[in-house]
């Protein structure tokens, strides 16, 4: 039995001391409506109507039933337009998970224009680089940064992602700049605890090999960021990451004609959310915001 279906049909013929009349407010049979109520009968053990040729009257538990049932389909109601406004005028609480360093770069430098053009929205941000369940955590929306797994989450990119060789303008006073990658081999680098001891470049049509000792590794992109500048190494990082500290002449970039070899996809930069028919607007506005604010070429590229 579909209840709330029983319950509006009950009501309706309790309102209108009538099955026949009931039938014709909700466009369908007196007999669908009678059936719905004799459903409700067997359910609850209890006659809710003593019936005459003409007309129905509510027993003592009918009368009980009923103030009840107003209030659950009054309810539904009250439930109904209160989510559906979530949909009409963005509001609630936006739940992101997020890379840290792409956070603190990107998103939180926007987040007080976006609260002041959506100032019923409340943001909820967990920063974290592992790759959550976001059904299971609740999460909105997420920023994931590489190649995303095959999954039934919906996809927006961003943007492609490219490395950059960064060095500070000390360490490159210290150390002549590298003609080809294979130059890098002897200097000192800071990388990634994940990354690679060999690596390969291309220019063009050519192709040559990195061997480096990762003389610093550190699992923080923003530590290696902060490692770069005070001069502890080279370091291979997303332009993301280092646009900003490269324009305000903090990192000088070495070997810019080349390309590190099938990164683009390891560091493309993505929206990534649950699922779902229809996309609640809280979540929509705040992709449009971000995606505005970084402009469909973001100023890193």
């Amino acid at each position: 039995m579909d209840y709330f279906t029983a319950l509006t049909a009950f009501v309706e013929a309790a309102e209108g001391n009538n099955f026949s009349r009931a039938a014709e407010r909700l466009g369908i049979k007196a007999s669908t409506v009678s059936r719905y109520v004799k459903d409700l009968e067997q359910d609850l053990g209890i006659a809710l109507f003593n019936r005459s040729t003409r007309t129905l009257h509510l027993t003592e538990g009918g009368q009980t039933f009923l103030m009840h049932a107003r209030r659950v389909l009054d309810e539904l109601e009250y439930a109904k337009a209160a989510t559906s406004a979530l949909n009409q005028q963005p509001r609630g609480v936006l739940k992101l998970n997020l890379p840290p360093a792409f956070a603190r770069h990107h998103i939180l430098p926007a987040l007080n224009d976006f609260r002041v053009q959506y100032p019923q929205i409340s943001v909820e941000l967990v920063l974290d680089n592992a790759q959550v369940n976001l059904i299971h955590a609740g999460v909105d929306l997420a920023i994931r940064i590489g190649a995303l797994a095959d999954s039934t989450l919906k996809a927006r990119k961003i943007s492609d992602g490219q490395y950059r060789v960064v060095v500070s303008p000390a360490f490159a006073m210290q150390h002549p700049p590298p003609s080809t990658p294979t130059d890098l081999g002897g200097i000192p680098a800071v990388v990634g605890t994940t990354t690679p001891s060999a690596i390969t470049f291309v220019n063009g049509d050519r192709a040559l090999p990195l061997m480096h000792d990762g003389c610093i590794r550190i699992n923080d992109l923003d530590a290696q960021l902060i490692a770069a500048r005070q001069g502890l190494g080279f370091a291979l990082l997303p332009d993301w990451l280092v646009a900003r500290s490269i324009d305000a002449g903090e990192l000088v970039v070495w070997l810019p004609e080349w390309r590190i070899h099938d990164v683009e996809r390891a560091f493309a930069v993505w929206f990534v959310y649950p699922p779902k028919r229809i996309v609640s607007s809280k979540v929509r506005c705040f992709i449009d915001f971000i995606v505005e604010r970084l402009g469909e070429t973001p100023d890193w590229k």
